[in-house]
């Protein structure tokens, strides 16, 4: 299911990126995320075991990841661009008990990510094109896995209680300079899952009749080239 699932996104990637039906400008863009979960119970046993009972009341930080890919910029207006985008994206969230236990968890989620975002240029007269940008991403789970440090031991190993797909909606602050023959692009982008994006494994089942939910947050900063090659 989840071959299928990558498979129709590349298909309707493709048709985005070579329809000759469309003009626009393709890119590239990469960078780096910082990445949490939010629990709204605040209890990551359901999901992840025992392992994390003590550890999850320790330090709770985000996690820094990358975040590569393409986009395409189809220009409808003077002040009103859409553009698709496709990235391979980190997320993740890590526990530490130090003090005490010499302890660390970490949490890892690689994505497959398709953004379909809509930008406003705002009109002042400046040597850079600066613009808001929102609109909805999806995402699917291509991996999941756990670091488990106990002072000079690590085990790691996967997660099966990550699901399959992710979405919510992109928030950023965007700028654009005139060099060579494209532009130089800068991103500042709030990802705001809506999705909870954890079940509890049947093995875990007698832990919580209710688990809750967890959700991802991401604050993400890009750069990029846009080719003034259109088609």
């Amino acid at each position: 299911m989840l071959i299928n699932r990558n498979r129709l996104v590349l298909v309707v990637l493709f048709i985005i990126f070579t329809s000759s039906d469309l003009f626009g400008q393709a890119g590239i863009k990469g960078g780096l995320s910082v990445s949490a979960l939010q629990s709204s119970k605040e209890d990551y046993r359901p999901f992840l075991g025992y392992e994390v009972s003590w550890v999850q009341h320790g330090t709770s930080n985000p996690v820094l990841g990358l975040q590569l890919g393409v986009f395409y910029t189809l220009k409808l207006s003077d002040a009103f661009n859409f553009q698709p985008e496709f990235y391979y994206s980190q997320r993740g969230y890590q526990f530490d008990q130090t003090p005490l236990y010499n302890t660390n968890y970490n949490l890892h989620i690689n994505y497959l990510e398709l953004p379909l975002l809509f930008e406003y240029k705002l009109p002042f007269d400046w040597s850079f094109k600066p613009g808001i940008i929102a609109g909805p991403f999806a995402a699917i789970q291509i991996s999941s896995d756990e670091k488990i440090k106990i002072a000079d031991e690590e085990v790691s190993g996967t997660v099966s209680s990550v699901n399959s797909i992710d979405y919510g909606l992109v928030f950023a602050l965007g700028a654009e300079f005139n060099v060579w023959n494209g532009q130089i692009i800068l991103d500042l982008r709030i990802n705001w899952g809506f999705s909870n994006v954890m079940s509890q494994p049947d093995e875990f089942i007698s832990l919580s009749d209710n688990p809750g939910t967890v959700k991802t947050r991401a604050v993400i900063f890009m750069t990029g080239y846009r080719f003034n090659w259109s088609w």
